[in-house]
């Protein structure tokens, strides 16, 4: 019986051999970007010196993850990480979905495009620019904030040193950048809904609100639920750029703003040494971030979804 399905097998893929054809260009692609690069992860398990190479450099075991865990304010780091996770998880995982719902209520074709266009451009702005805006709107002599702040009679605040402030502030930019263009696939899952169940809806006397409740996010959940996946696996992988443009160097903010990965940076401009530890820190933040995918997409399954697999 096996014989026969395998020659069935065969027998289609010889049929449409010019789609597997087109299909070896992204294998390649995915084996070279993808996964070729995982070779680097050997680096994690030995003492790298430059001369030897990381194939020639020194078996250490485990030393790296126990020197990675175990180094002067890595608890710190991991607290930073997962709070700013789950911050994001919380309102700016929610605000494309919001914000989808929002623009496809618009009924004119023009205005609805504008409004499309107009949030999606914020994303296209690289994470330099957006320090540079954020330092004209916090600067603490003539930024925006401040001078509104005096103007209503309260004292200005010295936002670039004082870091109980700046979880809000790196949410606060990560919804504004990425919920406009999070809205894409959203939208196109509200297209796919039939208008027919929006007219049965109405007949049944439903107003817009429970339309929306009942018609479009459920029509839609099986993308939420890919989303959330994804978002959940997202939790403990900080995104570096946004924290070192915002941040850099400065240490007076560490103490709330500073990452694993702001961590690792500074580790790889430091000792040849220390690049085992990062790239066993790293290894980490990987594996959690599997475990956590595995866990939402369970989740999801359970609660009568879809999930990836």
């Amino acid at each position: 019986m096996k014989s026969i399905r395998g020659k069935n097998t065969l027998r289609r893929a010889l049929k449409d051999y010019q789609l597997y054809l087109m299909f070896i260009p992204g294998l390649v692609v995915l084996a070279l970007f993808a996964y070729y690069p995982m070779y680097g992860l050997i680096l994690s398990f030995k003492s790298y010196t430059p001369v030897k190479g990381i194939t020639g450099s020194n078996w250490v075991g485990f030393d790296n993850f126990k020197y990675a865990v175990m180094s002067y304010g890595f608890l710190t780091l991991v607290r930073n990480t997962l709070l700013l996770g789950l911050l994001k998880l919380v309102f700016a995982f929610p605000s494309s979905i919001i914000l989808a719902l929002l623009i496809n209520e618009l009924k004119t074709g023009v205005f609805k495009r504008t409004v499309q266009t107009i949030s999606y451009l914020p994303y296209f702005i690289s994470w330099v620019i957006v320090a540079s805006i954020m330092y004209l709107f916090l600067s603490t002599d003539y930024g925006f904030v401040n001078r509104m702040l005096t103007a209503f009679g309260a004292k200005p605040v010295q936002w670039y040193t004082a870091p109980q402030y700046w979880r809000a502030i790196l949410t606060a930019t990560t919804i504004w950048k990425n919920a406009g263009w999070g809205t894409i696939i959203f939208l196109a899952g509200l297209t796919a809904i039939s208008p027919e169940l929006y007219e049965a809806a109405r007949c049944d006397g439903a107003g817009r609100w429970r339309q929306t409740l009942h018609v479009s996010i459920p029509g839609i959940m099986p993308v939420i639920a890919m989303s959330f996946i994804l978002s959940v696996s997202g939790i403990v992988k900080d995104d570096f750029e946004q924290v070192y443009a915002l941040v850099g160097m400065n240490s007076e903010l560490w103490k709330t703003a500073d990452v694993i990965g702001s961590w690792m940076y500074r580790g790889l401009r430091g000792p040849f040494k220390a690049w085992g530890e990062v790239t066993a820190a790293g290894f980490i933040q990987s594996i959690v971030s599997f475990i956590l995918m595995i866990g939402a997409n369970a989740l999801v399954k359970r609660s009568g979804n879809k999930g990836i697999w």
